[in-house]
Order: C-alpha cells, then structure tokens, then sequence
C-alpha cells in the first residue's frame, strides 16, 4: 500500500514535533511520508538539517506543484482563512487551528468546497473528549446545551484582548484563587485567544444545531495550576446530561500540554482517505 504523502504547514514545535515522527516512530513512518514542508520562516527549516532540501516549500502558494496527499496545518488560523479552501479542493485537510472555522464566512466556504469536492477535511479532537459523541447529538439535533470551561495558569493565556489581558496581570497578582477571563458565546472569543481555545472552537464544530454562537465558553485563570483543566457539561433531550473534566500537566507558561502532542499524532494516524466530510479524529 503506498504512503500518505504529507504537507506540513507550520514548522513550530508541533510542527517539528510531526516531522519526527514521520521519520522515526515506526507506525507514523509506515503510514505517512514527507511532501513538503512550509513555515513563515523560511531559514528556520534551512537550518534544519533533518529537513531534505527537495521538501522545502517557499511559496505556500506553490503547494498544487508538489504530490500531496494529506495537508496539516499547525500554524494560525489565518492560514486556514486564506488557503483552506484551496487546499481542500486538492486534497485532504487536518486543522490543527480551528478557531479559524469562528469566523462565520470562512466555515461557510470550507463548508461548501467539502460538499462541492471529494475530500474530507480532518478535526483533532485534542482535548475534547467525546467529540464524535457530540457531533452525533449535533447532527439529530438532540443537544440542547454545551459548556466548555478552560483552566490554566495566566502565563499559558496568549490574548489579544487589552481588556482580558488586564484581568490575567489582576489573576497573576492574586493568586490564591480562580479568576473568570470570559463567560459566553464561543464565536467572540476566538480572535481574541487563538492559540489556546482549539478545544473549545472543535466543540462548537461538532455541535452542528448549536455552533459559535450557542456553544458556550469560559476561560479561568488560576495561578495555582500547573495544568490546564479542561471541562466539559453536556445537556440533552429528557434531562440527560454529561460532565467530564480532564487534567493535563502543564508547564507554567506552556500553551500546550504535554499530552497534547500525542493526542495531535494519534488523531493524524487516522486521517486521510475517509472522502467527504467534515471528520472529527
């Protein structure tokens, strides 16, 4: 059986963290294969000497020029907003930064190239637990509520927000207890913390009847944690409901757990090749 032939987007530490796998962890390096690579930087991958030179993209624009499978975005989720379309109307497409789908007019054409075109597009569940689970709710419409709280020390916050960047200095210096940035729809929150609501923007995602804007959010600060904390509650028809919480240590000022690399490998090993659709992995 051939190899799935990768393009990866984004050369940051998950980004470099996929590449070795490709080339050393033995189920990853019997499943995939090295296409290109593309970052903002280019030095930053010339420097790399694990790096072939043939794989180094320059213009992501030139990505159709090389034989492509699979492309996995780990940059920003302005990549996804310019490019995702094109991508997928090429090939297929894991999103490693969903918030991107926040922004209503970009869901909508990714949304429309999936049904348009024959490839799927590829959503990590990260730390969402019970994603597919949500999805099938979403889908028959039977979820009537959905909360995602987040909670991590105030370093491992990256915002944009001036307001919200007050309240996490306010958490640092008072640090015996949590502290709530936001409270609401999940929609207004992803521009203002992109790189650390993925979590949340895959479970507006899934919950297709709810969305960006009945899916609700909450991210807490606490500087007592050395984790991030991740819960979720879940309401349905006839009083069901469903609370999970999951606890990931973290390095204080981490954006990303440590589990989190090996929930992003697992969640590629099982993509490509599914056809169209929007699949949660």
């Amino acid at each position: 059986m051939s190899k799935i032939r990768l393009g990866i987007v984004g050369y940051g530490n998950l980004g470099k963290f996929l590449v070795n796998a490709v080339l050393s962890n033995s189920e990853a390096s019997e499943l995939f294969e090295i296409s290109f690579v593309w970052n903002r930087s280019f030095e930053k991958m010339e420097e790399d000497k694990q790096l072939k030179p043939e794989w180094l993209l320059r213009d992501l624009n030139d990505f159709k020029q090389k034989q492509v499978d699979l492309i996995v975005e780990v940059a920003h989720p302005d990549i996804i907003a310019t490019h995702g379309h094109e991508f997928l109307s090429h090939c297929d497409l894991f999103v490693g930064s969903p918030t991107a789908f926040a922004d209503a007019e970009v869901e909508k054409r990714i949304r429309q190239t999936i049904n348009d075109k024959k490839y799927g597009c590829y959503i990590p569940s990260g730390a969402l637990w019970g994603a597919n689970d949500i999805a099938k709710m979403g889908k028959l419409g039977t979820l009537q509520g959905l909360t995602i709280t987040m909670k991590k020390h105030p370093s491992s916050m990256k915002l944009t927000s001036d307001e919200l960047n007050n309240k996490l200095n306010i958490a640092l210096e008072e640090n015996t207890k949590e502290h709530i940035i936001y409270e609401g729809p999940v929609r207004p929150l992803c521009p203002l913390a992109p790189n650390n609501v993925n979590t949340m923007a895959c479970a507006a995602l899934a919950a297709e009847n709810l969305g960006f804007d009945k899916t609700y959010a909450r991210l807490v600060a606490d500087s007592r944690l050395e984790a991030h904390v991740i819960e979720i509650e879940l309401q349905g028809n006839g009083g069901f409901s469903v609370y999970t919480n999951r606890f990931n240590p973290a390095k204080v000022g981490a954006v990303t757990g440590n589990a989190t690399y090996n929930s992003f490998l697992s969640s590629l090993l099982c993509s490509g090749g599914r056809g169209k659709g929007l699949h949660f992995v």
